[in-house]
This record gives structure tokens, C-alpha cells and sequence, in this order.
């Protein structure tokens, strides 16, 4: 069962990934981080030996997978559906990996896969995640929904913008879809208030004071244009950047 309550178990690692943190230097660990999280049975492992990845996993318990690669409207969709479908079914979220929709679809359970646009992901993800690199965050892009593509036809797509603008069409398009009855979110002032109110919450308990503003998963003054991120890339990171764009607009055509 997942709650609103338990923002820290998502936001920030269990024991499996503090050893790493005390281990390894930063950039091993984050490669170490996203191979495990990859997909396969070493993701199934870790997440099954993490207390706090434990009751996220998919199992044939689990009601709903809602799940994409970071910074694409993970914590809105959770929290938007927490708030109008209650507290009471198991969600598979926040665990930024591939295997989870395999899984979710292979036991048939209503899937929602978030996507966004590569640009977008890259420029934020490199803000929040001082650990990690262009490389890394790009082949993590390009492995996540490449494994995606050939399952479009047994989840429900949602791209960021869709999300943020009507997640109670989403929801609709998974009722339709899987025959499921979750109650939709209706956008309103008071509602989106409460989960950005909800989002500030969570953060509070896994990022420094300082870092609050800029690293929660909301528009931000203190953030970087997409532009301003990117310009610094190199010519392999480009071509990286270029081929998740060619996938982003085979999953999302005319986006």
C-alpha cells in the first residue's frame, strides 16, 4: 500500500543505495545506480532487499503502475491520483525504471507510462543530480523507453504536458483502456494547490534548505533555461540527445 505519507521512502534511497553513497565516489555510483535500475532480475533483487522500494515493486497485488524516467511528472501524477482515488490501493511509482512496466504488463495491470521530452528531462535532471553526467542520464533515457516502444499497444502513454494539464483525461484513457474504475482528478485552484503543497512536503525531508526551490519538481525560477543547460554539450552527448529525440517523436508522434 503506498501513501501520502511516505514521501522520504521515495525521494530519497534505502540502505542498499546509502552503502553506494559510503562505497563508491560519486560518478561509480551513479553508474552502478542506474545498471541496477536498468531492468532484469538484478533490478527485481534490489528492489525486493530495499525496505523502501519493497512496497513499490510490482507484484500481482499491485492496483496501478505509474512510473517514467525522473523529472517527467512522477510526484504530480502520484500525488494527483493519491488525492482522488484515496490511500488504500498499491501503486508502483517512482522507481524510474523499465522493469516495471514489463512487469505490469506481464501481470496484466493497468500501466501508465510517463514520458517527456528528452531536452527537457536532461536539462532538469542535470540540475537536480549534481552525481550524474549527460552520458549517463542520456543512456538511461535511451534504455528506458526503448524497452517501452514495443509495449505502447498494452499501457497508456502520458506525456508531461498531458499530465500537468489534464491528469483526469489520463485517467480516463486507463479506465477506457483496462477496464478499470479510478475516480479521475478534476484541475482545480484548491487541487493544485494541495500537491504542490503536498510535492513542497515531501522535498522537505530529502533536500537542504538552500536546494529546496531549485530541486522540486515544479516550475522554479532558480532553474536554468533548457538552452542554458544544454549549450555545453559535446558532440557525443548531441548525437546522444539527437537519437532520444527521434525516439521521443516515434512514442509521441506529432508532440
Amino acid at each position: 500500500m503506498t501513501n501520502l505519507t511516505e514521501g522520504a521512502a521515495f525521494a530519497r534511497g534505502g540502505p542498499v543505495r546509502r552503502a553506494l553513497h559510503v562505497v563508491f565516489p560519486p560518478p561509480a555510483r551513479r553508474r552502478i545506480w542506474l545498471w541496477v535500475t536498468r531492468g532484469g532480475p538484478v533490478a527485481d533483487l534490489y528492489f525486493w532487499l530495499d525496505p523502501r522500494t519493497r512496497s513499490r515493486r510490482v507484484t500481482r497485488k499491485t492496483d496501478i503502475v505509474i512510473d517514467g524516467m525522473a523529472r517527467s511528472a512522477n510526484s504530480y501524477a502520484h500525488v494527483a491520483f493519491l488525492l482522488t482515488n484515496g490511500e488504500s490501493l498499491n501503486i508502483s511509482h517512482h522507481l524510474h525504471t523499465p522493469r516495471v512496466i514489463e512487469r505490469g504488463v506481464r501481470f496484466g495491470i493497468p500501466t501508465i507510462v510517463l514520458i517527456r521530452d528528452p531536452r527537457a528531462v536532461l536539462a532538469s535532471v542535470i540540475q537536480y543530480d549534481k552525481d550524474g553526467s549527460a552520458e549517463q542520464f542520456l543512456d538511461a533515457y535511451l534504455s528506458y523507453y526503448r524497452t517501452v516502444e514495443p509495449l505502447l499497444d498494452r499501457v497508456v502513454l502520458a506525456d508531461f504536458t498531458e499530465v500537468i494539464a489534464d491528469f483526469g483525461g489520463v485517467i480516463d484513457l486507463c479506465n477506457a483502456k483496462f477496464g478499470t474504475s479510478f475516480a479521475r482528478y478534476e484541475r482545480t485552484d484548491e487541487g493544485e494547490a494541495a500537491i504542490v503543497a503536498k510535492i513542497d512536503e515531501i522535498m522537505a525531508t530529502v533536500a537542504a534548505p538552500e536546494d529546496l526551490e531549485s530541486k522540486t519538481p515544479r516550475p522554479s525560477e532558480l532553474r536554468r533555461s533548457v538552452d542554458e543547460v544544454l549549450a555545453d554539450l559535446g558532440p557525443e552527448n548531441q548525437a546522444a540527445l539527437a537519437e532520444a529525440e527521434r525516439l521521443y517523436a516515434r512514442l509521441r508522434p506529432g508532440a
